[in-house]
């Protein structure tokens, strides 16, 4: 129905007189707020303003239990004079909509004068379809007599829609018909590994920078970070009686050239015996090495590794047989 809906506007976009959108409406209390982002709804010369707000339903209600829903073009149609009580149109002393006038009214009770007899179905229309498994469909399609939704001209003869269709119409149902909207597009870092991450981001910008030690000497130096991190630095000539083990806690083995690996930072000279293994879930071994420098890149075998927590332990002997580990922990994988 929204598809349809959006056909029959099409045709009418090349003609752009102006840019009013439904900028918030309460299926409760009936509150609509219209606003022009743009341009003029109308000329000079019309001596009196209206628009008309349309209903459908979507999928549509056939046979309809409401007399002003037409069965051919699925619309109940509703004409509202700019000029009675209730209506602050906002730049001047004026009756045209145009940039920057905002009228907000409620649509069941500020309508005394609107009509083209058709008030008392379309208020029935809007709340009892409100309560429908069906979704409700709410659209403004003719300013000041413009042409109409399907291209019929008005009596004034100038085109409409505007040049923003989408944000014409809305959905709503009191009753949770309506699929969710999409949700909105936010650009930003969208890695959790950065330094600039963006939790709220859906989209990526590619703008990530990473936090690490720029320090190439250090033993954790990052080559792709570019905020200062902490350093972890060994003596010049380390001492293999007490060698130290860093263990990493997460890593995105997804090919993008930034922590795709896991590996223990220590001084692989100083041990004389090791054995780091991984374990998945179930406690079936994924990867083991017996070299400390090795490197895991979130495989087994040839296949790589569903995302999610994974333990691991060290076992190994320094050199010389003065210090012995034994530890365990967890690293988690994300891509």
């Amino acid at each position: 129905m929204v598809k349809k809906m959006i056909w029959f506007l099409i045709p009418l976009m090349s003609w752009g007189q102006c840019d009013i959108e439904i900028y918030g409406f309460n299926p409760i209390s009936t509150d609509l707020t219209l606003v022009v982002n743009n341009g003029q709804c109308g000329t000079q010369t019309d001596s009196i303003g209206e628009f008309i707000l349309a209903l459908s339903f979507n999928p549509p209600v056939f046979p309809s239990p409401f007399q002003c829903l037409d069965e051919n073009t699925e619309w109940a149609l509703l004409l509202y004079p700019l000029d009675f009580p209730g209506f602050d149109i906002g730049q001047g002393p004026d009756n045209i909509l145009q940039s920057g006038d905002t009228i907000t009214f409620n649509i069941l009770s500020d309508t005394p004068l609107a009509g083209s007899g058709t008030l008392d179905c379309w208020r029935n229309a809007l709340q009892i379809g409100s309560y429908f498994e069906e979704c409700v469909i709410l659209t403004i399609f003719q300013i000041n007599d413009s042409n109409t939704l399907t291209g019929d001209p008005g009596l004034g003869g100038f085109p409409y829609p505007d040049v923003n269709i989408p944000n014409n119409f809305l959905q709503f149902s009191l009753a949770g018909a309506c699929d969710p909207p999409p949700p909105p597009i936010v650009y930003g870092c969208t890695d959790p590994e950065a330094y600039n991450y963006n939790e709220l981001a859906t989209l990526s910008d590619f703008t990530c920078v990473y936090e690490g030690c720029l320090d190439e000497e250090a033993l954790n130096y990052c080559a792709d970070c570019t905020v200062e991190g902490e350093c972890i630095y060994g003596p010049e000539d380390p001492d293999c009686n007490d060698p130290c083990i860093k263990v990493p806690n997460t890593f995105t083995p997804n090919n993008d050239g930034v922590n795709d690996y896991w590996q223990p930072i220590t001084y692989a000279d100083c041990w004389l015996d090791w054995e780091c293994r991984v374990y998945n879930r179930w406690g079936s071994t994924v990867w083991w090495s017996s070299d400390p420098s090795d490197k895991w890149l979130g495989n087994r075998l040839q296949t790589m590794v569903p995302d999610g927590v994974y333990v691991w332990t060290i076992k190994a002997r320094s050199v010389g047989s003065s210090k012995v580990v034994d530890m365990a922990g967890h690293v988690t994988i994300f891509r």
